[in-house]
């Protein structure tokens, strides 16, 4: 599941870092950026998600993933081959259709595995999967830019994807639903309306959702922005700006997680509370590291910044997952994660770059430099930080209560 996620932010993240690189050749507006590296990808990612959600509580998780994967690789090494915009944006859409399987399944699959008391490192170890990817999408796919070209950078993440699935099919077993929650009863399977209607029981699942959608606009709008903006502001290359943003959100995240997992489960050992609690309070720091990112005086400042945030947005990933498919029936966990990444792909993937490119062009017809307009963009995204406290506060009032709802001992 950690290779899965790995792969699945490979092909996600290599579009960010060889943008500028494509739009030498294929002209496009920031607008038109964000379109294609957000709104459209989403759009066909959350639909898509949200009927392989309900796929993955009733039939195999292992053959979904094949599919998706297949799919997703598929999908973009043909970038390497579009001759124009509307080629390369029916490329990304089928690569937001084919990772939608990602989510739904190693998520529910994750919960199988671990204990609730365990859950939030597991989720944290995953995350950290993502992370790597990223790193490598954004290290690696400068680096291969640079040197052989944007397209041969698309057609390298795609066939990637080949040993993966090989290791899937021939190493993987998936595991009993529901076998780790400890509850006095089997679970059983529901049907679509029983299973909507379990996520809106559990209070605590929808404020948690709904923070996630302000946290999705925060960070996707900043990943897909962010090497634009530190190329115009500072004049890096492709290289340059995968090495230094993998390096700085790489190692930032990937620490951030896996500390933050592991420490989320010595303070639920404490007190169960402490999987909202923890990233409630993280979640505090989100609107001012970012802000003294954007407005760093030198690049080394702004790398720096970029590095604390990372580090704290990234330590509650663990907890944030886990109090979520604490909260949820075993069977329910396919469609609970869909909706959860249906609502983050909606507001983060698709309307963050969207609006930060849309708001970068209205201060560029204002008069502002290309950085400067991007910059003020960003600047104005990153508000939604505080949406994300709002909403974990609202279920951690509700967190022990759903807890004993689904019969887990608090």
């Amino acid at each position: 599941m950690f290779g899965i996620n790995m792969l699945n932010y490979i092909d996600r993240m290599v579009l960010a870092v060889i943008i500028e690189e494509i739009r030498v050749e294929i002209p496009m507006t920031d607008t038109q950026i964000g379109l294609l590296t957000g709104f459209a990808f989403a759009i066909f990612y959350a639909i898509a998600g949200l009927a392989i959600g309900r796929m993955a509580d009733i039939y195999s998780r292992k053959k979904i993933l094949f599919w998706s994967i297949s799919i997703w690789s598929a999908a973009t090494a043909a970038g390497a081959f579009v001759t124009g915009y509307i080629q390369l944006l029916l490329a990304r859409i089928a690569v937001g259709i084919g990772e939608a399987g990602a989510l739904p399944t190693t998520q529910s699959i994750v919960a199988d595995y671990c204990p609730v008391e365990k859950r939030a490192a597991a989720y944290a170890l995953l995350n950290a999967g993502g992370t790597i990817g990223l790193t490598i999408g954004l290290i690696g796919g400068g680096w291969v830019a640079q040197n052989y070209g944007w397209r041969q950078a698309f057609f390298v993440a795609g066939v990637i994807g080949i040993p993966f699935l090989l290791l899937l099919l021939t190493t993987f077993k998936e595991p009993e639903r529901g076998a780790m929650d400890a509850v006095a009863h089997s679970p059983s399977k529901l049907n679509f309306r029983e299973s909507l209607n379990t996520l809106w029981e559990a209070k605590s699942y929808i404020y948690i959702v709904i923070s996630s959608c302000f946290t999705a606009f925060l960070l996707f709008g900043v990943a897909q922005w962010l090497p634009a903006f530190l190329i115009r502001k500072f004049g890096l290359s492709p290289a340059e700006v995968g090495m230094y943003m993998g390096a700085m959100v790489g190692s930032g995240t990937l620490l951030g997680a896996v500390v933050g997992g592991f420490l989320a489960n010595r303070l639920a050992k404490q007190h169960v509370s402490w999987l909202v609690r923890f990233p409630m309070l993280l979640s505090l720091s989100f609107i001012p590291l970012y802000l003294l990112v954007f407005y760093a005086s030198n690049l080394s400042a702004a790398l720096g910044f970029l590095l604390l945030a990372n580090l704290a947005g990234s330590a509650s990933f663990g907890a944030i997952l886990a109090s979520m498919h604490s909260v949820l029936p075993a069977t329910s966990r396919g469609i609970g994660t869909a909706v959860y990444g249906f609502m983050a792909a909606l507001f983060g993937v698709g309307l963050a770059p969207l609006v930060v490119g849309v708001l970068s062009d209205y201060f560029a017809n204002g008069g502002a430099e290309p950085a400067q307009a991007l910059q003020q963009a960003l600047a104005i995204a990153v508000f939604a930080g505080a949406g994300t406290v709002y909403g974990l506060f609202l279920a951690k009032r509700n967190f022990i209560d759903d807890l004993q709802r689904v019969g887990i001992a608090t």
